[in-house]
Parts: structure tokens; sequence; C-alpha cells
């Protein structure tokens, strides 16, 4: 498995791969977060989009958010962020999932950050026993609604 950064050439395969991995939150098809999902070329202006790659295919993607990036969403000073960890679900239950957050730590302990934190939909229970497996702990505090129905759960991991 390689982790890379993701090309141009990759934000159409990114797209449709978050958007196979989230089919199973039951938004309404006409919800912006889809739109939000499939816009990597958005992201990756001010954070980094990351792809895992295996036998030349991209099975997972997640985008990395340091300090200063838009993309941050409930990080404080001292903290980096990652949003939108997607594996495809053909090859979930390999170690893509873990190989991308241990790619976020490593990143994030090589630029000195104090912690990582992100949130995550209630419904995505397997993500959130990856997280706790990585170290990561819920942070209610943390939690917070961006539209009606869609409860995110936040998470910490002190480096």
């Amino acid at each position: 498995m390689i982790i890379r950064s993701a090309s141009t050439d990759d934000y159409g395969a990114i797209g449709d791969l978050l958007v196979r991995a989230y089919a199973p939150s039951r938004m309404a098809p006409e919800a912006p977060y889809w739109a939000a999902l499939r816009d990597s070329a958005g992201r990756a202006v001010d954070a980094e989009v990351w792809v895992a790659e295996m036998d030349g295919q991209i099975v997972g993607t997640v985008t990395w958010a340091g300090i200063g990036s838009g993309q941050r969403e409930v990080s404080r000073q001292g903290e980096a962020e990652f949003r939108m960890l997607a594996v495809d679900p053909p090859a979930q239950g390999r170690g893509v999932g873990s190989a991308l957050v241990q790619a976020v730590i490593e990143r994030s302990e090589r630029e000195a950050y104090q912690a990582v934190v992100l949130c995550s939909a209630e419904w995505m229970t397997s993500a959130h026993r990856l997280y706790e497996t990585c170290g990561f702990h819920r942070v209610p505090e943390l939690d917070w609604t961006p539209v009606p129905g869609i409860n995110l759960l936040g998470y910490r991991l002190l480096l």
C-alpha cells in the first residue's frame, strides 16, 4: 500500500470513493454535503488531500488540515485535524483506514502538533472503533451538529 498526495487526476476517483463510502449515511440525495465530498479540488486549496493506493487503484483517502487551513472545523491552536477519511467499501477490513490514520499521526508529529482531532458521524461505528484502536479518545465538547439530523462526535489523540 502506498499513501501519497493526491494529484488533480485523482480528484474524480476520490469524489466517487467518498460517495460510495458515505452511502450508508442516509443523507438526502439533495444534501449539499454530497457536493462537498466530491470537491477534492476545493479541499486541496488549503489542506492536503491524500490517497491510499493498492495495486494501482485508489482505495482510500483523507484530508489533513494543519494550522491556517480553512478545512479545520474543531481544532484549536496546536492541533492538527483530519476530515473525510474514507475507504472504498470493497477494500474495507484490509488495513487501509489504519494506514491513513497512521500517516496523519506521523505527519502531525513531524510538524510538532500537540494533538490530532477529528469529528465523525454517529453512524460511522467502524470508524469509531478504528480511531479508538489508534489511541483517540472521545471528546464530547467537540461534538456538533452542522445540519439538523447530522450529529458529529469529536475525538482527540494527544501526541
